[in-house]
């Protein structure tokens, strides 16, 4: 029975002790710094130094696992003690340190988690199985100064050491980025060798004893460990999974998929669900309401949340690695990339309309509609600022294609002149305030009530109901007449009587029109003029001219109408008559006298009668 329990105790292990490698090499990309020197470099001045320091820090990562893995084996704890996690995150401070031997640059940012951690446990386990020259045979930094060629070939391999020559470790020696790349081939080459004494094959044997014999290497261990679910699940529980769990696919076992299976699952529920949300809020509303942008939020809001935390937090708390780890790392860091570019769009929409409500400005108004220009412009340039750094992220030379996209831009740039101009104009608009919506404006011709000013046209509706569409670079370009904006409207008119009318009458009707003028409230005393102007073919021609001092055309309408009911009513008052157009036709015989035109005898008789 002792037995019995002894050999399911160890058995038991063995999920602890991939689960404690998984987060020992998880955190080799982390920053942590706690022994007595925290800021003393690595030693990579020359191969010998970089390959020493390679495999003594490894080796001593190994020996303090193993003895932590020894304690909790003789225990019958399901979790680790708390002087176990002490132990293991002063062992975890080390981490870091290996990953500085290598030179990673080849390997896209967003891969450094996924792939570096892989990339020293294949190492690791490469220079386990092979024989390596002793670390006195290994050229230091005085015999690389006399070799011509800064590089150093692990023998009978091709593992190699060079040094880098630019960039910010200029000078130092590390793992090529070449071998960096080919270290999966090179694994799988080596994997089924024995392993030599060492920390190494001490912890495989810790295995081999907890896996009841099995064959699997500790990078093998690395790939299958729960890491995230050892602290949630009890690791003996681990125990009973079926054989079919653990088969793997593509890397991955069986049980990993599944889970991650589920992530993926819950994660497209969110986005459906943002995207019903959006749906739901819109019913009934038009698109260009003020609640539109908030009604997009949902929708890039999930997908960044899914794809930025849900779909990470299984993969690590899954501990999916190799291949699929790195599909999903690219399909993840790209969705997010793309959902953070939306989000910054709509977002942008949302902050303009927040602004112009807050400010209680009319939606269509020049001040509302530059201030949801300027915040659109802001989230397109944060849009583009994150795809920039999402390509460099994904290893994409976004920069250098941004230049390329330069000299691209200028053709189009000239293919679409005509648009620009507009979308110029618009903001000249937007920014000098010619006139606002409401408007009633003159422009190239055409007179109407200003309805919208978008970022490609302005929009009039005419006295007679049309719709006239006017280009931005047209109307930045020509005379804007804005008669909305006029203090004062200026009123002419003639004033025709009958030239029967006697001049006693004709002056006393001018002084009474320019009378009842400077008494009315609205009218502007200084800018009356009521004269007799003129003799025309059918009347006697008062001229009358005075501003009104009123802002709107309705108004205007108004009180005009309110003089000239007055001017009746004068008129009627001195019996004087509006004439109407007249023509005397007077037949004469040839040899009489010339006739006289009308006119010329009405005004001999009006000059007499006075």
């Amino acid at each position: 029975m002792a037995v019995g329990t002894r050999s399911v105790r160890l058995y038991a292990i063995w999920p602890c002790a991939a689960g404690l490698i998984a987060l020992l090499l998880c955190t080799l990309c982390a920053a942590h710094a706690a022994d007595i020197h925290p800021l003393r470099p690595t030693d990579t001045s020359s191969p010998r130094a970089t390959l020493q320091g390679f495999v003594e820090t490894t080796d001593d990562i190994y020996r303090r696992f193993a003895a932590v893995l020894e304690d909790y084996s003789n225990s019958d704890r399901l979790f680790l003690s708390r002087d176990e996690h002490r132990k293991q995150q002063r062992t975890l401070r080390e981490a870091p340190k290996i990953a500085r031997y290598l030179d990673v640059s080849g390997i896209p940012p967003v891969l450094m988690e996924t792939v570096i951690p892989e990339r020293v446990l294949q190492l690791k386990e490469i220079l386990d199985r092979i024989d390596i020259p002793e670390f006195a045979d290994i050229p230091d930094a005085d015999a690389m100064t006399h070799q011509t060629s800064k590089r150093w070939r692990l023998p009978n391999t091709e593992i190699d050491i060079v040094r880098i020559d630019d960039g910010p470790r200029a000078g130092e020696y590390l793992v090529s980025a070449g071998t960096i790349e080919r270290l999966p081939e090179f694994y799988e080459r080596v994997k089924d060798l024995p392993y030599k004494p060492g920390p190494g094959q001490q912890l495989a044997e810790v295995y081999r004893s907890i896996s009841d014999g099995g064959s699997a290497t500790i990078y093998d261990a690395f790939l299958g460990s729960p890491a995230g679910l050892s602290y949630i699940v009890p690791t003996r529980w681990m125990l009973n999974l079926p054989g079919w769990a653990t088969v793997r696919v593509a890397g991955v076992a069986t049980w990993q998929w599944l889970g991650l299976g589920l992530g993926f699952l819950v994660g497209g529920l969110i986005i459906f669900g943002g995207h019903r949300l959006a749906r739901a809020r819109s019913d009934g509303e038009g698109r260009d309401a003020p609640a539109a942008g908030w009604r997009a939020l949902p929708v890039p809001l999930a997908i960044v949340l899914v794809t930025g935390v849900l779909v990470p937090l299984f993969g690590t708390l899954l501990r999916i690695g190799g291949s699929p780890r790195v599909a999903i790392a690219y399909a993840t860091t790209g969705a997010v990339i793309l959902g953070a570019a939306w989000l910054a769009v709509v977002a942008s929409v949302v902050v303009g309309d927040a602004i112009v409500a807050s400010e209680r400005l009319t939606i269509q108004s020049l001040d509302s509609q530059l201030i949801r220009l300027g915040t659109r412009l802001i989230g397109l340039v944060a849009a583009v600022a994150i795809l920039i750094k999402g390509g460099d992220e994904l290893g994409i030379p976004a920069y250098s294609i941004l230049a390329g996209l330069g000299v691209g831009g200028l053709a189009v740039a000239l293919a679409a002149q005509s648009t620009i101009a507009n979308l110029i104009g618009s903001l000249l608009i937007a920014i000098e305030k010619p006139f606002r919506v409401g408007h009633v404006v003159r422009i190239s011709g055409s007179e109407g009530t200003v309805e919208d000013v978008g970022f490609r046209s302005t929009r009039i509706r005419t006295p007679d109901n049309s719709l006239v569409t006017i280009p931005s670079s047209a109307v930045v370009s020509t005379t804007v007449e804005n008669l909305s904006v006029r203090t004062r409207r200026r009123q002419r008119f003639f004033v025709q009587v009958t030239y029967d009318t006697s001049r006693d009458k004709v002056e006393a009707l001018v002084v009474g029109i320019r009378q009842l003028i400077v008494e009315h409230p609205l009218a502007e005393e200084s800018t009356c003029q009521v004269r007799f102007n003129n003799f025309s073919e059918s009347s006697l021609d008062i001229l009358v001219i005075f501003n009104l001092a009123v802002a709107d055309y309705t108004s205007e309408l108004r009180e005009r109408e309110a003089i000239l009911l007055r001017i009746m009513d004068l008129m009627n008052d001195h019996g004087v008559e509006f004439a109407f157009p007249t023509r005397t036709i007077q037949v004469e015989s040839a040899d009489a006298a010339p006739p006289v035109r009308p006119p010329e005898r009405l005004f001999r008789e009006f000059a007499g009668r006075s």
